[in-house]
């Protein structure tokens, strides 16, 4: 409040020596009138030189009669009649209203400037005490981060434990332990530790800049809400004119009073302003967008708004959106008399080289059972088949069934094991459904979303599983990366009108991402190319942020419909009253500043 009163305090000396000049002409006109028209002059002149000069110039430059125009017809057309009152007030009113504006706008801006802030400029190197400027940090430089502080760059901890704040980047306001081997982002606070982080980010490229460039995308970016509200307020104002001016000389042809039918055209002309909708539109979805923002959701520009308020059908990768993303061991089997322990050691030995998240996730198991692992020699990988190598227990093979010669029905084993030539087992490896699938999922069907797809490339029955688990309406299953813009297409041409969104997480989902009407990129926070391709960010994994995301466009759209109804509606009926009962102009100036107010006020619960 303190800062609107420094920004605006000449507006408001203004606005207070204008009252005050139209207080004292009131009082003075029941003793003398001459005296009290030269101070409603002084008034006026004083309240509405900028209105009158701003009005003009936009009607010269750019050829539109915006409401400074009318206010200034409106003004002049009741100093014309002697009603050097309204004259003053009507002009006092509408620049309460543009502070009121001024103030909702300033109020909307304050998330995006808040933003700027959640990133720290400067940085602490390891072992050094003073701080530096965090553009001058490295990939591979460690940092470090005391309690109290904001973590300035995106990186992974090396050392240290602590608990810190994540809530400026994911929305989610319960504080994460960071530990060694754990990816943090520029902007957390951690709270009560020191930690030692290895920047894997430069400043430009880091979680906390990338929403900063994603929210002010946003407020750029305007809906077809937006365009159309922009193209009905120049069609509207001249319309408007138009009519106010048949309305003042069509009755005295017939033989009424000019000057009280001159009277209500300029009346007309100050209730008809469109400020109401015009203003309240635009920021319905600016504040959407800020809301969607604080709860870890981030939209390109508030006209993905409108898209995803029509969707009526999903797709969904699976591994990482609908299920964890970390895999983990499922199943162990071992035969011709090794144990199961033993098989773990030798699949590890086999994947002792692979970067493939199957072998890590079998080399996180071994750890588990402290199994010492030792590197076997002439290692080859055939890709698309498996791997194999030399070692102390005699030649080891790991991949398909074809590959190691395995006998089984089983489809549960994911990496058969051979040595020597001879089958000896197999290590089930798989990835759990995320505990909340299902409640989202529940949760986008009450949202009207009809159809609901999967689209993997992991084995059939693995699909088939999590399909079933979430009464998904279809699900396709092996596919690489190009087949999964296939599938897309295939739902989009099977079914009329459908209105399709896609969430995916990795790379191979960026051909859908792009051809979806919304795409979705789930967990995104470290993904250049998801961010880049999707319209939605999820700054986490939560699956029920994308009904809540839906949630939010559809209230916002609520919201928008009613303050369009609401604005047209009465002023509507006061233009109707203004005819049948002559309203005076301040009461109608007050009235369109009042129905503005009302609807500000509501623009700023959009998308709550």
């Amino acid at each position: 409040m303190k800062e609107f009163i420094k920004e605006h305090r000449f507006n408001l000396i203004k606005l207070s020596v204008t009252l005050c000049l139209i207080i004292a002409a009131a009082i003075c006109g029941i003793f003398n009138e001459q005296a009290s028209f030269i101070i409603y002059i002084a008034s006026y002149i004083i309240i509405a030189y900028k209105t009158i000069f701003k009005g003009i110039a936009k009607l010269f430059k750019k050829g539109e009669i915006g409401e400074r125009m009318l206010m200034t017809i409106a003004s002049l057309g009741a100093i014309i009649t002697g009603a050097y009152f309204e004259a003053s007030l009507v002009i006092f009113l509408f620049e309460i209203g543009e502070l009121i504006e001024d103030g909702a706008k300033k109020g909307s801006q304050a998330s995006l400037e808040k933003l700027q802030k959640i990133r720290p400029d400067r940085a602490r190197p390891k072992g050094k005490i003073d701080l530096i400027s965090a553009d001058e940090i490295k990939v591979g430089d460690i940092i470090e981060v005391f309690p109290g502080e904001r973590i300035p760059l995106d990186g992974i901890c090396v050392d240290g434990v602590s608990t810190v704040d994540t809530s400026v980047i994911t929305g989610e306001s319960d504080p994460q332990e960071i530990r060694q081997g754990k990816e943090v982002f520029a902007g957390c606070l951690n709270i009560n530790s020191v930690l030692y982080i290895e920047v894997t980010r430069l400043v430009s490229q880091s979680a906390a800049q990338r929403i900063i460039d994603l929210a002010a995308e946003a407020s750029e970016k305007k809906t077809k809400s937006e365009r159309f509200i922009s193209k009905f307020a120049k069609i509207y104002t001249p319309v408007i004119i138009g009519l106010a001016v048949l309305v003042a000389l069509i009755p005295p042809i017939f033989g009424q009073d000019l000057t009280d039918w001159a009277y209500k055209a300029f009346s007309m002309l100050a209730i008809s302003c469109p400020c109401a909708i015009v203003i309240s539109i635009p920021l319905t979805y600016y504040c959407a967008v800020g809301y969607a923002a604080k709860k870890g959701i981030l939209l390109k520009g508030s006209g993905v708004l409108e898209k995803l308020e029509e969707l009526n059908t999903l797709a969904f990768d699976k591994t990482g959106t609908l299920t964890k993303s970390d895999l983990h061991v499922t199943k162990v089997e071992a035969f011709e008399g090794y144990t199961k322990i033993k098989l773990l050691e030798l699949v590890c030995i086999a994947e002792y080289k692979s970067n493939h998240p199957l072998a890590q996730a079998m080399r996180n198991e071994a750890e588990r059972f402290k199994i010492d692992v030792k590197e076997g020699t002439n290692y080859e990988e055939k890709i698309g088949f498996g791997v194999e190598c030399d070692s102390e227990y005699g030649h080891i093979k790991a991949g398909s069934k074809l590959f190691v010669g395995a006998v089984t029905q089983t489809n549960v084993g994911t990496v058969f094991v051979s040595v020597n030539g001879k089958y000896v087992g197999y290590v089930g490896v798989g990835d759990d459904l995320k505990p909340n699938s299902k409640r989202a999922f529940d949760k986008l069907r009450k949202l009207g979303i009809e159809k609901m797809y999967i689209l993997s490339g992991d084995k059939k029955s693995k699909v088939d599983m999590v399909a079933s688990a979430l009464y998904a309406d279809g699900a396709y299953s092996q596919l690489l990366p190009e087949n999964k813009l296939d599938a897309l297409e295939d739902i989009i041409n099977t079914h009329e009108n459908v209105k399709i969104g896609y969430c995916g997480d990795g790379i191979n989902d960026l051909p859908c991402l792009s051809r979806a009407d919304v795409g979705i990129s789930m967990g995104a926070v470290g993904s250049d190319a998801a961010v880049e391709k999707g319209e939605i960010v999820i700054m986490d994994d939560d699956l029920e942020k994308i009904p809540l995301a839906i949630d939010i466009a559809k209230k916002t759209k609520r919201t928008a419909i009613a303050n369009i109804i609401f604005s047209i509606g009465l002023k509507a009926l006061l233009l109707v009253l203004n005819i049948i009962i002559p309203l005076p102009m301040w009461v109608a100036v007050l009235g369109d500043v009042g129905i503005m107010l009302i609807a500000i006020i509501n623009a700023l619960r959009a998308g709550k």
